[in-house]
């Protein structure tokens, strides 16, 4: 049966709100355009600094967790991109390729946010890791981000300094990530060289049709999306863009135009959950809701909603036994997609 709850009201309830409506630049005055980018600046700047001087304060315990190297492509040589190597690895070995583009709402944060991650694919699991870049909304709104992740996706794949297995390419992203991720995949020269993709807590229809409900954790905490979520979709989609475009909203492409092997990873608190398995029960040729549950695996396509967690749970910190426990249940989770990865 499905795990999630579609909002059967739209434009009734909170639940349907603004982020289950087309890009409010379509119906918003001047003044609350204004007030949009306002906002959206004033974010990026917090979000800048706070990183920053988290940087800054906690360099020596983040030293673990750097890249081998940074890396400029000429495709793109405005952008860094981060490479991690297994312990050991040597020129002309013969790794696993894990690309992976971050998330924070195509409008903030860059690969830096995900080298814990990268560092323990890299060193814990083999994997050669590339974090790539992209140029950021509201300067450089949609199709912009997805062009830009494309073209270094295509660069990291001719790179013949990379230790690599061409056979055994993977791309991975989280939250915005993973909607640029599964836009880039439909594209030539990506489509056809990689193997797997592992899209983590992505967003996938900004046409609204899939859109699922807004809903409080356990502990009543809200949506971590209801109030930013809006603020991303209009800074990243332009007026007037087809929100129906497979490169904007991936759950309309074809399953033709993917890789075959597709694991979707989703969070049960999380409004995004519910577009999330609808594609992937699109793409696997499930029309029965009673097939599945929270976890499921057919035709290539697998998924799985994680319970009792959040949107971005695997970035965000706790304190004391919880993020104990935390950090344990998310080794367990990057272990065993690593295994899916390289099987």
């Amino acid at each position: 049966m499905s795990t999630t709850t579609a909002d059967t009201a739209v434009g009734s309830t909170e639940a349907a709100g603004l982020a289950a409506k087309p890009p409010p630049t379509k119906s918003l005055s001047l003044f609350a355009r204004f007030r949009f980018w306002t906002r959206i600046w004033i974010f990026k700047s917090m979000v800048a600094t706070i990183f920053r001087v988290t940087r800054f304060t906690q360099a020596n315990k983040l030293k673990p967790f750097l890249p081998t190297y940074t890396k400029h492509y000429p495709v793109r040589p405005m952008l860094e991109n981060r490479v991690f190597l297994p312990p050991g690895a040597k020129s002309g070995g013969k790794y696993p390729l894990l690309i992976v583009i971050h998330g924070g709402g195509f409008a903030l944060l860059d690969p830096t946010v995900d080298d814990e991650t990268n560092t323990y694919f890299a060193k814990e699991q083999g994997f050669v890791v590339v974090a790539v870049n992209y140029r950021k909304a509201p300067s450089y709104a949609f199709p912009d981000p997805v062009h830009d992740v494309a073209e270094i996706i295509r660069a990291v794949l001719a790179d013949q300094e990379l230790p690599v297995d061409s056979s055994n390419v993977s791309l991975a992203g989280f939250s915005a990530g993973g909607n640029l991720l599964l836009a880039a995949a439909q594209l030539p020269g990506i489509k056809e060289k990689v193997r797997s993709l592992l899209p983590v807590v992505p967003v996938v229809d900004f046409s609204a049709t899939y859109k699922g409900e807004y809903r409080p954790n356990k502990e009543g905490k809200p949506d971590v999306l209801k109030d930013t979520g809006p603020l991303f979709t209009w800074a990243y989609i332009k007026e007037g863009e087809d929100l129906y475009d497979p490169l904007l909203s991936p759950i309309y492409a074809g399953r033709d135009k993917l890789p075959q092997r597709i694991w979707f990873i989703c969070a049960e608190y999380d409004y995004l959950c519910h577009e999330g398995e609808v594609m992937a029960k699109k793409l696997a040729g499930i029309e029965d809701d009673n097939e599945t549950g929270p976890e499921w695996e057919k035709n290539g396509i697998r998924f799985r909603m994680v319970p009792d967690v959040q949107h971005g749970w695997t970035h965000m910190p706790k304190s004391g036994e919880a993020e104990v426990h935390r950090k344990k249940e998310i080794e367990l989770l990057y272990k065993e997609c690593a295994e899916w990865l390289k099987r």
